[in-house]
């Protein structure tokens, strides 16, 4: 049922990327939502229609989040591709996943979160606990990890509906 109904966005996300705004377009972006999600086994995610709201809205957060992260990195990496006198300093760093009262969903999406943004990525986990991330700048990397790691995991919590504001 939890598939189903978030298959329904997804789907519609679908249709607007792929520029497909037919009935048969939102099919085929149901199709594959359904699928992706379903093998992402997303019954563990529970709605309740109370914290609904707030879930759509961290997740609204989530998403503007990322994109802004993925524009200033793309800019930072496109400078140090261009001007051979900024230092590249690279490097691995560990960061928290999780704690053990939390889901795989959570440590999938914050890995996620990182490896798509560039200069970042992560490499290995250890556990269910910490992730190794390769960081073309390790000084600027390592002072903004714990912060952003933090942000993150509150959101994807309140998106799985285990916190609220």
């Amino acid at each position: 049922m939890v598939t189903a109904l978030l298959a329904i966005p997804t789907a519609l996300l679908w249709m607007i990327i792929s520029g497909s705004m037919s009935l048969g377009g939102f099919f085929v972006g149901y199709g594959l939502a359904f699928a992706v999600l379903y093998l992402m086994k997303t019954e563990n995610i529970q709605i309740h229609w109370r914290k609904l709201p707030d879930q759509i809205a961290a997740f609204c957060v989530y998403i503007a989040t990322l994109l802004r992260d993925i524009w200033y990195s793309s800019l930072d990496v496109f400078k140090r591709v261009i001007d051979p006198n900024l230092p590249l300093n690279p490097g691995m760093i560990a960061v928290k996943t999780q704690d053990d009262s939390e889901s795989d969903f959570i440590a999938a999406f914050s890995a996620h979160g990182i490896t798509i943004t560039p200069g970042e990525l992560v490499v290995d986990f250890e556990g269910n606990h910490t992730m190794y991330v390769h960081c073309l700048d390790i000084e600027a990397s390592g002072q903004s990890a714990d912060g952003a790691q933090t942000k993150r995991l509150n959101l994807l919590r309140r998106i799985e509906g285990k916190t609220s504001l």
